[in-house]
């Protein structure tokens, strides 16, 4: 298992930088049954001498750990390693000799595509079960060494091909249950073996948000100019802007618009300012958002759309609930409700997360006194401040002040 704990120590190691960045997951414990029977001939052959006389790695455990990075919301890449310690059973002239067994290692370190079926399907972030496709390939160490002395045995490296079925159920914005079965193709020995593992896969800085299609803009349409008019020899000012008809190129101007010297509106641009406030609040002890707050969510959601370079400040807090109360437990939980808000603005409002910034707290920042039930449900709470500004063009009119 020495070699396994490195490959841990390995996998925290690169996740550590790239842990606020959005769509990076962590499986740190994979479990399974690896099976073998069905390679016992072909193992025969290459530890000894025929299919009749040789040794054969038995089924058992296998334990790993992987590091993947999410390429789109439902698909990602996955390096893992595993490592299964078995023992052989030994076969001669077709007859297993009992006592004859030696210690088996075999260790797998493998690049793999998990490809949802959301790709085929259509995307939906409603739905908590994602299925997906296994596809990869990697390299096999098997190493046999004697139980008594410890003496290597026989070795063998060979390159491997994965292909699979599996599912993850997304328990919350961070965790989801991972459950697989696949086959192991050896290809330099030319067998098959089978695996079946189920673990705990966490996801640093939040998953990928769908992208939220945007409507193309129409342009506009220019009204069709009538011909000036000419009555008479006598001047005619439709409109009453102040120009000719004959030489108005914007006829039919409304009342109390500003026009210039062609007739047409003056246009200035109005620079509208949007602050708005959310304050989400929470059980005790929990992240998950509450029914009644969803309303508010979808509020600022709405603002964001309509100010394209709106960004918000998301807040988590927590309640000292004791004098002894854990700070670090705190901190994560505040960490995690803050997060629980952004999931919900970009999973299901199509917010893009480089606009949100989540930030914990812990219970440093208490709005209420912690001695009563009242003010620490006040500091179980979210709070987020959304700010950002809208140009819009119009038209000038003469009782409008312009700066």
């Amino acid at each position: 298992m020495k070699f396994n704990k490195i490959a841990l120590a390995v996998i925290a190691a690169v996740a550590a930088p790239v842990a606020a960045q959005a769509g990076v997951t962590v499986s740190p414990l994979l479990l399974g049954y690896h099976y073998t029977d069905s390679a016992e001939d072909a193992q025969r052959k290459l530890f000894g001498v025929d299919e009749k006389n040789g040794e054969s790695l038995d089924s058992g455990l296998w334990t790993g750990a992987a590091l993947g990075l999410e390429l789109t919301p439902s698909t990602q890449f996955q390096v893992e390693y595993g490592v299964a310690n078995t023992d052989t059973t030994v076969v001669v002239n077709d007859r297993e000799v009992s006592g004859a067994e030696a210690d088996a290692k075999q260790q797998t370190i493998s690049g793999n595509f998990l490809i949802g079926t959301e790709q085929f399907t259509g995307y939906n972030p409603a739905t908590k079960f994602k299925p997906y496709v296994l596809v990869g390939a990697g390299q096999s160490k098997i190493k046999i060494e004697d139980k008594a002395s410890g003496q290597e045995l026989d070795e063998s490296k060979d390159t491997i091909g994965n292909i699979g079925l599996g599912a993850r159920y997304l328990v919350n914005d961070a965790l989801a249950l991972r459950g697989e079965v696949r086959g192991i193709h050896n290809f330099d020995n030319d067998w098959w073996e089978g695996l079946a593992l189920a673990g705990l896969e966490v996801t640093l800085g939040g998953r990928l948000a769908p992208v939220v299609p945007v409507a193309p803009v129409q342009e506009p349409v220019a009204p069709v100019k009538p011909a000036a008019v000419v009555v008479e020899d006598r001047i005619v000012d439709t409109d009453r802007d102040g120009v000719p008809d004959h030489l108005d190129a914007c006829p039919g101007t409304e009342a109390n618009t500003v026009v210039d010297a062609r007739g047409c509106p003056v246009q200035v641009n109005l620079v509208e300012e949007l602050r708005q406030e959310l304050r989400v609040f929470f059980d005790y002890d929990k992240s998950a958002i509450k029914p009644q707050y969803r309303e508010e969510v979808a509020k600022v959601a709405a603002q964001m759309r309509e100010f394209p370079n709106a960004t918000a400040v998301i807040e988590g807090h927590a309640s000292r609930e004791s004098a002894r109360s854990n700070a670090r437990y705190n901190q994560r939980l505040s960490e995690a409700r803050a997060n629980a808000v952004k999931s919900m603005l970009t999973n299901e409002f199509g917010v893009a997360p480089t606009r949100l910034n989540a930030v914990g707290y812990g219970f440093d920042r208490p709005i209420a006194p912690n001695d009563t039930a009242e003010g620490r449900a006040m500091n179980r709470r979210v709070e987020a401040v959304i700010t950002g500004t809208k140009t819009t063009t119009v038209n000038q009119t003469k009782d409008m002040v312009v700066q």
